[in-house]
């Protein structure tokens, strides 16, 4: 959970900037094509996971994974995360998972955070 709380911030969210931006203006082709995919990763995730915005051989990607699993266990390189576990939004979103998420993309992600794993 270090690295969920890490991937956001008060005030957060919104258009990336410095490394990131490029990466996903370069891997997505803009943010709203990151922020869709990352969301359809989230809402796509059955039961309890994550999705993963991670670094793949200098390439972005979006992953998906179940219950404890992590892509660092994988050998991947994760860089933001979106935590999709019912105890993560169920007492202010109840089943409205995409809300939450939404929510997170749009005002929480830790851009900073990402650019410092991205540099790592």
């Amino acid at each position: 959970h270090t690295f969920y709380w890490n991937s956001l911030k008060g005030d957060g969210g919104g258009l990336p900037n410095g490394p990131i931006k490029e990466k996903i203006d370069s891997n997505f082709g803009n943010y709203h094509a990151f922020a869709k995919a990352f969301k359809e990763a989230a809402l796509g995730q059955f039961g309890s996971g994550w999705a993963w915005l991670v670094l793949i051989d200098d390439k972005l990607s979006i992953l998906k994974t179940s219950n404890a699993d992590t892509p660092i266990a994988h050998g991947i390189r994760p860089l933001l995360c979106i935590d999709v576990w019912e105890h993560a939004y169920y007492l202010d979103y109840k089943n409205a998972r995409a809300d939450y998420t939404d929510a997170v993309i749009k005002n929480l992600l830790n851009w900073d955070f990402a650019n410092k794993n991205l540099e790592e």
